[in-house]
Formats: C-alpha cells, structure tokens, sequence
C-alpha cells in the first residue's frame, strides 16, 4: 500500500484491575486485533469474575480468537459490507465458541481448586468459561458491531458521537447477557455507522467506563480522542493506550481492555501490530497480522483527576458531560469491584444510538453499574438459567 493511502489501523492494551492484583485473580479480560487489507477486524472480551466462573480468562481468550478468525473470513467473503458480515459473524462464533470451550474442558479436566470454586457447577461447562464479547468489523467508510453483554462501542467525529449498539435494560447492576448461557445467539445485538477518515472508535470492557464518576465520560473521552488523532496522528495516541487502561485499572479496581481503530492516511508496509506482555511471562499471537493481548497491573484505587491523554497539554477543568477538546477527564470514583452476572432472557437489536457531545443523556451512562445491593452474593448468584 502506498503512502497517503487511507486504510483502518487498530491497537489495543490491557491492564489487570488493582482489586484482581490484591486478590491475586488474573486478568479476565482479552482482546485481539488483525488486518484484513485495508480493513480491520476487533475484538474485545470480559470474562466473569464470579467464584462459579474459573476459567473465564481462558473463555474471554476463546472469544476474541475466534472472532478475529471468523470475522476476517467473512469480512473478505462479504467486503466491503461489514455490516452483513457482523450480522452473520454470531451464527458462527457461538457453536465454534462452545466447541472450542468443550474441548478445552476435555483436555484440562477441573483442579481440586477449581472445584471448589465452581461449587459443583459442572453440568454445563460453558459456565465455566463465562465473557461478554464486542467485536469490531471497519471496511471502507463503514463500522459494523456485534456485541453481547456489557462494554461499550463508541464512534466519535468533530461534532459528533455514536454508540455503535442499541442498549440492552437488562444490563443494570451486576447482570448481563452471556456467551455462556443458551441465549447467546439471540442477545447478541447490532449496529452500524459511517465515519470519514480521522475518527475514533473506542472499544472498551465496562471496567473502563465504572472508572468514571461523571455520566458523561464517553463525550469527553471521545471529543478527546478525535482532537489529538487530528493533531498527533494514530501512532502516537495508540501509544497512549497503556498508560489510560494502566490509570483506569488502577482507579476503578476492575480489569481494563482498550481496543481503538481510526480511518486514516498512512503506510502500512511493514508496520506491525502492538505486542502486548501475557501476564508478564510472554505473547499470545494467533495469527502473522493478529495480536491478542492481557496484562496485568496492581495499584490501589484512588479518587482523582486526571488528563483522558499523554499527549494533551496542561488540561482545563471541564465541565460533566461537555466535549472539550484537550479538557481533564471525567472525575474518577472507586468502586467495589463486583462481577457482572448472566441474565437468561432475549435481547433486541436497533440501529446505533447518536448523542451530540455537548449533551448528557441517559444514552450517556455507562451500562454496567457499580455492585448492586442484595442479600445473595453477587459473585455467586447470578439471576439467569444458565447454570
């Protein structure tokens, strides 16, 4: 591909959240990046943090493989509709998700620990293995996203802010759908935008969005990010990755997946994708032009405010739910890092909502909220069938 050329780039980071690192739980959550041509596919997935959930980092690894797999043969198949590929990636991913868990389960029969923790949940091992799933299809002027559970997809240009999916109500508290359960295939939901070159998409598990207090993060996050692609290009803001999800993991407690892709002019001859330390012991390539990544980092939280990138000068207060371009971040809050849980019903499909960024509305609020209140716990009473 020549110079000048505009073509889809993509990286990612993960971080293991400080609450996991006291704990000594691993990160459960993985992503995965691969060039298709002058497109890109991506994946990001959150494992379960639950006790019944014990090998939910080996799930949320499935996950994201296969989707990169699965979406790159069909984005080739389908292009340039990258829509009708995300429409039809589902069918594929969840029976190849289950299979792959099954023969995982076969070949590394449950430790003594391990059964301990699950409590006997055995019946079905997909439980086992329980992640949310967000995946990312980008050819030509279009972004196309399927998605099922919680984290957030969002697309942002100069004046402008997409969520890539429909909401689902079911998503509140620690509740959420699952490639675990039997519904998989129905809850996954769908959208689909157009973004010209130089805008931001932001694929982000739920710990990246419970690290902010203010409801307005994604407008300010995202009216951020166009602002420094424009001014610093993509390979010095993806290079800022780390350092967000590192500051994210560390204030909000959870595990922190970043994934962000841009339409842009550059060279993509010999540039190679981002590679990322597997819990410090080594790196999980699936593929020549593919990069799965988890990381860990351990921090006490701490309530404060800090500049959304590296790259931005000395930052201005700003004010909740305004974009401001090179503006402070959102206040981070700490938070109880409770596990999300399955709920076992269908969910819909729309079409992607659109917030302007200088309003807060309830498409602004993060869909996973801190731990709800119950007398059950939370880490081992979801609401679902599933089990």
């Amino acid at each position: 591909m020549s110079r000048g050329a505009t073509a889809w780039v993509a990286e990612g980071a993960s971080r293991r959240g400080s609450s996991h690192e006291r704990t000594g739980a691993p990160n459960q959550d993985a992503y995965a990046v691969r060039r298709v041509g002058a497109s890109v596919v991506a994946a990001i997935a959150d494992g379960h943090g639950g006790r019944r959930y014990v090998r939910s980092q080996v799930g949320s690894t499935l996950a994201v493989r296969l989707a990169i797999e699965l979406g790159a043969e069909l984005l080739s198949a389908r292009r340039p509709d990258a829509a009708a590929a995300a429409r039809a990636l589902p069918a594929r991913l969840v029976p190849a998700w289950r299979a792959a868990v099954d023969e995982h389960y076969g070949r590394h029969p449950l430790t003594a620990d391990e059964e301990e923790k699950a409590g006997g949940e055995t019946r079905d091992p997909a439980i086992l293995y329980g992640a949310t799933l967000i995946v990312a299809l980008a050819a030509d002027d279009v972004v196309a996203v399927a998605q099922i559970g919680d984290g957030s997809a969002l697309g942002a240009g100069p004046q402008r802010l997409e969520h890539l999916v429909p909401g689902d109500d079911r998503l509140v508290a620690n509740e959420t759908t699952s490639l675990c359960l039997p519904t998989a295939l129905a809850d996954f939901r769908w959208g689909s935008a157009h973004f010209d070159s130089g805008s931001a998409i932001l694929l982000s598990t739920d710990g990246y969005g419970n690290s902010f207090a203010s409801e307005g993060w994604e407008a300010e996050v995202m009216s951020d990010l166009v602002g420094e692609l424009d001014s610093h290009g993509f390979d010095e803001v993806a290079g800022s990755l780390e350092s967000w999800a590192a500051d994210s993991a560390s204030v909000g407690g959870d595990d922190v997946t970043l994934v962000l892709l841009s339409r842009a002019p550059v060279d993509t001859r010999g540039r190679k994708p981002g590679w990322l330390a597997l819990g410090g012991l080594g790196i999980l390539a699936v593929a020549a032009a593919t990069v799965v990544g988890l990381g860990s980092r351990g921090d006490t939280p701490t309530p404060r405010e800090t500049p959304v990138l590296a790259t931005t000068s000395t930052p201005t207060p700003a004010t909740s739910g305004t974009a401001t371009s090179g503006a402070s971040s959102p206040t981070r809050a700490t938070r109880s890092d409770a596990p999300a849980q399955p709920v076992d019903t269908p969910g819909t499909s729309t079409a992607p909502t659109t917030v302007p960024p200088t309003t807060t509305s309830a498409a602004s609020t993060p869909s996973q909220m801190p731990a709800k209140s119950s007398s059950a716990s939370a880490s081992d009473a979801p609401t679902g069938t599933g089990s």
